[in-house]
């Protein structure tokens, strides 16, 4: 498994990430003409956080203006989706969002924050797998071994979830295998991270960059990932649905969005220049060595795929008996 090399990766990429946005000698359209504020629901470091970086570092080198970062964070990124909804639709107030976009209303319906009705959409950015991985204490070494031991015992292995995303797709895990396992909030993925290493839950299902220094170390195990492919830098891992649970996927998507009615030749400029990005060689390797796909699509194809993923989501919930 080539989770060393990966490992050295992400550490790069998270600490490059940090370093201030710089300002380009050169701009190519009248938009924009000052600096742009990017409202990221998470805090720095995280998968959301360091994607913004990376895609508007360049972008405003693009477009000779400076970025700026604002981190927002609090009820799985409600907090700075609200703050975007309610802004000026100008081009200078962006969401860099995660499938908690789509997942929050389900989560927070009193919130009344539509998806799609109060935001624009620009563009889905990228697609990232997440592992299922267990305490090592946990007897099992697969997926099949993990259902079979929660079905013996039914409630007693505890899971740890910190995002909406993460808490439904363990719920969506748990409704196809047919088991019963004990959720344990917490107030984001580091807590998670660390009660899992603790033994205080056995079971999680968290991002690549949450958790690849504890698979180098030997202080977790990788069950599987959540995508429907395997995972290129660590092709031995295999996925939930051909190792135990068929059918499952659950990856995490990342976009872009802007306040609802932002004028169609900012969107045009905002979506050009953001696929422009995305594509350039060096952007695709930190982002394939983040665990990333370019999942690019026009501001119409991105609102259809916000709704159905909203639907699944919704469903699930349903299914469930609601989110207690």
């Amino acid at each position: 498994m080539k989770v060393e090399k990966l490992f050295k990766s992400l550490s790069h990429y998270a600490g490059a990430a940090l370093l201030v946005l710089p300002l380009s000698v050169s701009a190519q359209s009248n938009y924009p003409t000052k600096p742009v504020r990017v409202i990221v629901g998470f805090a720095a470091g995280g998968s959301t956080d360091v994607i913004a970086r990376i895609l508007w570092k360049r972008m405003s080198e693009i477009y000779g203006q400076s970025a700026v970062i604002d981190n927002r964070t609090g009820a799985d990124s409600l907090i700075a989706s609200q703050l975007v909804a309610q802004a000026e639709p100008d081009g200078y107030t962006i969401l860099v969002a995660s499938g908690s976009h789509s997942i929050n209303p389900v989560v927070y319906p009193d919130s009344k924050l539509d998806p799609i009705k109060d935001f624009t959409p620009i563009s889905l950015l990228t697609d990232g797998p997440n592992f299922l991985v267990v305490h090592p204490s946990v007897p099992v070494k697969n997926v099949k071994e993990l259902v079979a031991l929660a079905k013996k015992n039914p409630g007693k292995l505890n899971y740890a979830s910190s995002a909406s995303t993460t808490f439904l797709q363990t719920e969506l895990f748990k409704s196809m295998a047919g088991v019963k396992m004990t959720s344990i909030p917490y107030k984001g993925a580091a807590p998670a991270v660390l009660a899992l290493l603790a033994g205080e839950a056995q079971v999680q299902i968290t991002g690549i960059i949450n958790m690849i220094s504890h698979l180098k170390s030997g202080k977790v195990r990788a069950l599987a990932v959540t995508s429907a492919k395997r995972y290129s830098l660590v092709p031995d891992i295999p996925t939930v649905s051909e190792s135990g649970v068929p059918g499952y996927t659950s990856s995490v998507w990342y976009g872009m969005l802007a306040p609802a009615k932002l004028p169609s030749t900012v969107l045009k400029s905002l979506s050009t220049t953001s696929h422009k990005v995305m594509q350039e060689p060096q952007v695709k390797a930190q982002l394939l060595k983040l665990g990333q796909e370019l999942m690019l699509n026009t501001p119409q194809e991105f609102i259809t795929y916000i709704r159905e993923d909203h639907a699944k989501w919704a469903k699930l919930v349903k299914d469930i008996g609601g989110l207690k």
